[in-house]
């Protein structure tokens, strides 16, 4: 006996491959391992998975991908009776060398789902292969076109096999479960909502199903791509020979249509047949895992060498169905997770984007300092690392570095680039910059936390500095961390009143500062760092400057 649980959306590396066939009795496939190699900005596709009509949507180019029910989108969905005439859209976004491309429902009647979560209209999520995107009443899965399969032929007995059925099975009302399938569906129940991973989760629905029915043999796959390609999450017993799957495609693509399926076979009256007969499946059930109105996997059981007797079969499926249900709402709260994590990671990014916009305005008002904010970045994250910040505040002091002198696009460029020394109105008119830092970033919620190390990175250990007179460890710790960093990479580069120090003085001077200018304990950590990404830093940053 085999239980197999098979998953749509994919995110993992196990990959194997089922081929096509159609239903028939009692049919197993071998499939090789599958050696999946993205290339670097590879283009996705959408490919109907169900639905009243086979598409496929290259997601390529620089444009704006449209879906409707309109002859002019991109993705017509004309036979879709509950589709919008503009229901969504695909934008795509070039991170690095990458293409991504993010998924907006239009504010559609019947909505669009992600992964069995509905998406808010007017509110873009980044989609990636594995996806089930349903636009009722089609579903879709994205797809990596790209990926590289070593396989194995299929074995194909359909023309062979006689003397089987596979037929529906009517749901169950509940209420019929032994006590203890019952006792066992509540504490695997526990395991699965606690799962942190799909293959977590899919490792306690292994153990659930071989633990508490007839089924012996447990194998947690997952359809991920197009033609048939399986990934293997969890096995017990019996499912894999020799590293390879056996897999009864049949049953899968029957229960796809979302009802559980049984298959009973009588006979085999060919011999051609016999190769693939030899594991002597007499029974085997197929029940989906329903993710909104997308079949995002299946249970599949199925009984080898006489195992199970049919009496045993409808209170496996009973269970099964409970498993199936369970196994649903925590893939479904693990989906919302992914979603909001998604769009996190796109608040991040429009944000860093800002962030960079920000810091090629300020090198533009000053070509001397080109770069000088990057390198700030990363010598004061570099530093707190090395004192032990935890990672969440070292995004967060990396930031700081880039925008801390925001507030010189409020100084004119006439005294930022003045080849001599400054007056002393000039000098008052510099030392606003932190301030007036503040005041713009201050707009910016996401930026809340970086602003006393923008306000205060000209501030002294000895209270002398600038523009409050801070000292000590009154003065915020990203601005005391700053101050290190802006000192001495103004000391190592170029200005337009000097040439860039010799390393050796630098560190001489940062020596002599501490607990003056700087603070002790910093400088102490400061002058253990490796130098060598930031002379990588400056070497770049010098022959992008013309001046």
């Amino acid at each position: 006996m085999v239980i197999t649980v098979f998953f749509r959306a994919t995110h993992h590396s196990n990959f194997h491959r089922v081929g096509q066939l159609s239903l028939s009795v009692g049919q197993i496939f071998r499939a090789s391992d599958t050696l999946l190699v993205m290339s670097e900005g590879t283009d996705l596709q959408l490919k109907t998975i169900h639905g009243p009509e086979n598409l496929t949507l290259a997601l390529s180019g620089d444009k704006m991908l449209t879906i409707g029910r309109r002859p002019e989108h991109d993705l017509i969905l004309a036979s879709g009776a509950t589709v919008s005439r503009d229901h969504a859209f695909l934008t795509p976004h070039q991170v690095g060398k990458s293409r991504k491309w993010t998924l907006q429902d239009n504010g559609s009647r019947h909505g669009t789902t992600l992964n069995g979560v509905r998406l808010e209209p007017n509110r873009g999520v980044s989609i990636r292969a594995g996806d089930l995107i349903v636009i009722e009443p089609f579903t879709f899965q994205v797809v990596d076109p790209h990926q590289k399969r070593n396989l194995t032929q299929t074995i194909d007995d359909s023309l062979h096999a006689t003397g089987a059925s596979i037929r529906r099975i009517e749901k169950t009302q509940g209420g019929g479960l032994a006590h203890e399938k019952l006792r066992a569906l509540l504490t695997c129940s526990r395991e699965i909502h606690e799962a942190g991973s799909e293959v977590a989760m899919a490792a306690a629905v292994a153990e659930a199903a071989a633990a508490a029915t007839a089924f012996g043999n447990v194998a947690i796959v997952k359809p991920a791509g197009s033609e048939g390609m399986v990934e293997v999450l969890a096995t017990k017993g019996r499912i894999v020979n020799d590293g390879v799957p056996n897999i009864s495609r049949s049953l899968l693509d029957a229960a796809l249509e979302g009802e559980p399926v049984r298959f009973q076979r009588t006979e085999v009256v060919d011999d051609q047949a016999q190769s693939i007969m030899q594991y002597s499946i007499e029974e085997a059930l197929c029940v989906p895992i329903m993710l909104g109105h997308a079949v995002a996997g299946c249970i599949y059981l199925d009984n080898r060498d006489g195992q199970l007797q049919g009496q045993h079969v409808m209170d496996d499926v009973e269970f099964c169905t409970g498993l199936a249900e369970i196994t649903a709402l925590a893939m479904s709260n693990l989906m919302r997770v992914d979603i909001e994590r998604r769009h996190a990671e796109e608040r991040q990014g429009l944000l860093l984007g800002t962030v960079g916009a920000l810091v090629a305005a300020i090198d533009a008002k000053d070509t001397y300092t080109q770069g000088h904010s990057v390198r700030v970045a990363w010598l004061s994250k570099t530093l707190a690392e090395a004192v032990g910040v935890q990672v969440t505040t070292l995004e967060e002091i990396h930031i700081c570095g880039l925008v801390h002198d925001i507030g010189k696009i409020g100084i004119p460029e006439a005294i930022l680039r003045k080849a001599g020394k400054l007056t002393d109105d000039e000098y008052d008119r510099i030392k606003q910059h932190p301030v007036i830092g503040e005041k713009i970033l201050a707009g910016v919620p996401q930026l809340c936390t970086v602003l006393p190390g923008v306000r205060s990175h000209h501030e002294r250990w000895d209270g002398r500095g600038y523009p409050d007179g801070t000292k000590e460890k009154d003065t915020p710790f990203f601005g005391r961390l700053l101050g290190v960093a802006d000192a001495f990479d103004a000391m190592c580069s170029s200005r337009a009143y000097r040439e860039g120090l010799d390393r050796g003085e630098v560190l001489e001077e940062v020596q002599k500062c501490s607990g003056s200018q700087f603070d002790p304990e910093l400088v102490e950590v400061f002058l253990t760092l490796d130098f060598s990404e930031y002379d990588q830093m400056i070497a770049k940053h010098t022959s992008q400057n013309p001046l």
